[in-house]
């Protein structure tokens, strides 16, 4: 009885601060406003270390500014390429209803033409994966270390996973609590590639010694490559054969007019 008469009391209390000093309709207005403010930044900062990173991956050595200033270059251009003939024939100027959704795709195509560097790149550390990791195994089985074997696999193997191994043992040696392990785990994770991702957690997990554990992942990495070189050559394969399509459609669609308008003309 006493909890519940002090609870109404607290009740009461509030609801007479509020009578005597309600909150101002302004300063919830300029609190929601002060929030946004912070909200985009934090946005803004979110995007840029996003791009900032996809861009390291891609390689070419191109900053956030001069992808976004290539953002703004496509979306001004792609509008322009049709659009300003039109008007110079027709006299007019352009209707916003055909360069608002053209300047929107050109905004796009670079992000379109980064994500197909991204995606080449962990074509290549798929592909080179199964060599890395037997170079792994057959160091160790010569009996270097895990640490010299990761060094020969990152100076011999070259390429985007060459310099992932290589971006792992220097993650390590900066980060003196990092250990190899767990450094080529971040460093898997960014990359993106999932089998490799997936053999940097194993690694991780895994204790000495490796030799048999690195040959079964080895294994493992050329079963997938067959796999994806397949999957690639029936991609290219309908990408050779796609545009015969329309045509044969059209050649069908003719000689079909063809026999049943002279079907029609000899009955």
């Amino acid at each position: 009885m006493s909890q519940a008469l002090a609870g109404g009391l607290l009740a009461l209390g509030g609801a007479c601060v509020l009578a005597a000093d309600p909150p101002r309709p302004g300063a919830l207005a300029d609190r929601r406003r002060a929030r946004g403010a912070l909200r985009l930044p934090r946005l803004l900062e979110a995007w840029l270390e996003q791009t900032r990173s996809r861009l390291e991956l891609a390689g070419g050595g191109k900053t956030p500014r001069r992808f976004l200033v290539d953002k703004l270059i496509a979306a001004a251009a792609l509008p322009a390429i049709p659009l300003l003939p039109l008007a110079a024939l027709s006299g007019r100027p352009p209707s916003l209803l055909l360069a608002a959704p053209l300047a929107l795709a050109g905004f796009l195509v670079p992000d379109l033409s980064l994500r197909r560097a991204l995606v080449r790149r962990r074509e290549r550390i798929l592909l080179d994966l199964p060599e890395a990791l037997s170079m792994l195994s057959l160091a160790l089985a010569a009996g270097r270390s895990l640490h010299q074997a990761l060094a020969l696999a990152a100076r011999e193997t070259g390429g985007p996973l060459g310099a992932d191994l290589a971006a792992a043992l220097s993650l390590a040696r900066a980060e003196r609590s990092l250990e190899e392990r767990s450094a080529l785990v971040r460093v898997a994770r960014a990359s993106g590639e999932p089998n490799f991702t997936r053999f940097a957690e194993l690694l991780a997990a895994k204790e000495s010694p490796y030799l048999a554990f690195l040959r079964n992942q080895a294994a493992q990495a050329r079963a997938e490559q067959s796999r994806a070189i397949e999957q690639a050559a029936d991609r290219a394969y309908l990408a050779m054969h796609a545009p015969l399509a329309p045509l044969l459609t059209t050649l069908v669609l003719l000689v079909s007019y063809g026999f049943l308008h002279l079907l029609d003309r000899s009955i």
